[in-house]
């Protein structure tokens, strides 16, 4: 089993993990990993998910929906869930949808997991921990620069390095610290100037997200992309241009796991 395809079932449903995906993890540090991964996002899903009220009607309102055909596109028969599971999945991902605010199309086949989702609306919540020094940052506040040497140990806490420390000092960096965002796991946090503000540059040694997608609550707006063996988030305010610097990241982020 190659690791797209043990992604695929695992994130299909984190909470059912078969014989077989177990045995190909046994002796698979990777595929641990990503099993790690989901229990911890799985369970950060459930958390969030009895904290939130289903909107009043929803049940109903989903039994509407017309019937999916019995077959797939390619002519197979599809798995049908049961009408309780039917229900239950998509109240959670219609309830976490409307409480972080995750803007992403999810097509067949494609988009990010509900562990993705999830792991989305906890890094838009990280924020607000650092909210603080966001408005600080944004209110023209005299912030010192971080001096490269301390930007270069923040990062190599978190496991990572900027192969171009140039174009680092050029940015400049005002703020720079360890943070966690999901237990377990390391994470760098930068904040950097944008054409509207500060914009967050998070970097996180999680496994991989099976696709790049945007993020945002009635503030922020970002990227979460995935970048080797981490996760690469930039986070600005609404209007804010991060294609530049999502170039710049990803081509010099380098992981030391």
């Amino acid at each position: 089993m190659d690791e797209l395809e043990f992604r695929k079932r695992v994130y299909a449903n984190p909470a059912a993990i078969d014989q077989e995906i177990l045995d190909a993890a046994k002796d698979h540090a990777a595929f641990q990993k990503i099993l790690a991964d989901s229990h911890k996002l799985e369970h950060a899903i459930v958390n969030l998910t009895n904290s939130i009220a289903v909107p009043a009607g929803l049940a109903e309102r989903l039994l509407t929906i017309p019937a999916q055909a019995e077959t797939s596109a390619s002519g197979r028969e599809a798995s049908e869930p049961s009408s309780n599971n039917f229900i239950q999945y998509y109240a959670i991902a219609a309830s976490l949808l409307m409480a972080v605010g995750i803007a992403a199309i999810l097509t067949l086949g494609g988009g990010p997991s509900t562990a993705e989702i999830a792991f989305g609306g906890q890094v838009i919540q990280h924020l607000y921990h650092e909210v603080n020094e966001i408005n600080a940052f944004n209110a023209g506040s005299d912030l010192p620069n971080i001096s490269m040497p301390a930007v270069i140990e923040v990062m190599a806490l978190a496991d990572t390095q900027f192969n171009d420390e140039q174009s680092l000092q050029a940015m400049p960096v005002r703020f720079a610290k360890l943070c966690v965002v999901l237990p377990t796991f390391h994470s760098a946090h930068l904040m950097v100037n944008g054409s509207h503000g500060a914009i967050n540059v998070i970097v996180i040694d999680n496994s991989p997200v099976s696709t790049e997608y945007a993020i945002h609550d009635d503030r922020f707006r970002g990227l979460v992309v995935p970048l080797n063996d981490g996760n690469l988030i930039l986070i600005g305010e609404q209007d804010e241009n991060l294609e530049e610097l999502k170039s710049m990241f990803a081509q010099n982020v380098e992981w030391a796991i």
